[in-house]
């Protein structure tokens, strides 16, 4: 069996946007780390399996408009979001790839849809004649629920929901989709008879006369770990940040994290002194300490209870991040470091100097696994990518 790993050391920081510099806090995105793990992907699946990168929730936190940009540029065959501004972000950056909206949408976004040139997903007849009445041509995949009790037509229901769509000249499905089970109760042999669905499903619709589209079933897991699920086109999303849910997979891939650091600035410094009052019972407060205050909190997307033994690095060393964090500051005890100075950077995670707080680090400090990392990060926290 082969291993995937993500690598875990972090580069140097660079330097800031202004717009960065304007919030004091930014997260640095490895475009590098992304291409290659798009790289290895395309080099794993067979040559006419098609790639639409899952860029939801604004691309796993890493930004939607520049990651489809990084990926256009290698020749991916589309996309796949949720949000309808996840495919603002795409059409805005000047990258005109094909883009399926999973289930998010509605029936008011119908002129954004028609002016993005976007597909819709459709899991019932009620669906699609929604919308068909806004749309006088409604391009469409087919959703297929599998197991996964989520959105999606049942097996049982697939070929009627195709009559009524080639029955409709407005109607066009250009494929068929659908995502293995995630809940809790999953167990590794519901991927084969969740494919042994698929099969059966593909085999009804051909009976009755149905010419197939585009299949397509395999996010990050399945394209991973069951290369008899490709079909036509596979659709993941978190392989191309450098996240898997385990590191024993079928493909040979080593997955890098797109996620490098994550910065703020120094807002304030000061010594503490007997004018305060007495000192607040915090974990950590001192007589006569140098207290830093950093310009992210629990709104920033940092753990609104502190965990023990965080740390932020200042001058390329370590000092404790000290509780509980407020909706856009954070303290920290400088009291080690006297050279600190207002405006300087502290990394959370990443690499300054000679030290480094890890992925792994972070992890375990804030109590998560790496999909958690990166969905906790906050869209209005300023990307700089490299």
């Amino acid at each position: 069996m082969n291993r995937m790993v993500a690598r875990n050391t972090p580069k140097d920081a660079a330097e800031p946007t202004n717009e960065a510099r304007a919030r004091g806090c930014w997260y640095q995105i490895d475009t590098g780390a992304i291409r290659d793990n798009y790289r290895q992907l395309r080099r794993n699946v067979p040559s006419d399996v098609k790639i639409f990168g899952c860029l939801k929730r604004n691309a796993y936190g890493c930004g939607a408009g520049q990651t489809a940009m990084t990926l256009a540029q290698e020749g991916i065959d589309g996309f796949a979001v949720s949000a309808i501004d996840d495919a603002v972000a795409i059409r805005r950056a000047g990258v005109s790839r094909p883009i399926l909206l999973y289930p998010g949408a509605g029936i008011a976004d119908a002129p954004i849809i028609e002016a993005l040139d976007l597909t819709v997903s459709v899991s019932s007849i009620d669906e699609l004649r929604q919308w068909r009445s806004v749309l006088p041509r409604a391009r469409a995949f087919i959703k297929l629920d599998l197991g996964f009790f989520r959105a999606g037509v049942t097996p049982a229901r697939l070929p009627e929901l195709l009559d009524a769509a080639e029955c409709d000249p407005g109607a066009e499905v250009v494929g068929i989709y659908a995502h293995m089970s995630e809940l809790p109760s999953s167990q590794p042999d519901q991927a084969q008879a969740q494919l042994a669905r698929m099969h059966s499903a593909l085999r009804s619709i051909q009976t009755l006369g149905h010419d197939l589209p585009m299949i397509m079933m395999s996010s990050t897991e399945g394209v991973l770990s069951h290369p008899e699920m490709d079909f036509d086109a596979v659709d993941p999303g978190a392989l191309l940040f450098g996240i898997a849910e385990t590191t024993r997979h079928v493909r040979p891939i080593m997955l890098q994290p797109a996620l490098m650091t994550i910065t703020a600035r120094l807002v304030s410094v000061k010594r503490i002194d007997a004018s305060l009052g007495p000192l607040p019972d915090i974990p950590g407060m001192k007589p006569g300490m140098v207290l830093g205050v950093l310009a992210m909190g629990w709104g920033d997307g940092l753990p609104r209870e502190t965990p023990c033994g965080s740390v932020g690095l200042v001058r390329g060393q370590r000092a404790r991040l000290i509780g509980p964090a407020h909706l856009e500051h954070i303290r920290i005890d400088l009291t080690g470091i006297p050279d600190a100075r207002f405006g300087d950077e502290v990394v959370l995670l990443g690499r300054q100097g000679k030290e480094a707080i890890t992925h792994a680090e972070i992890m375990s400090r804030w109590n998560t696994d790496l999909i958690g990392l990166y969905a906790g990060l906050r869209d209005h926290v300023p990307r700089v990518h490299v």
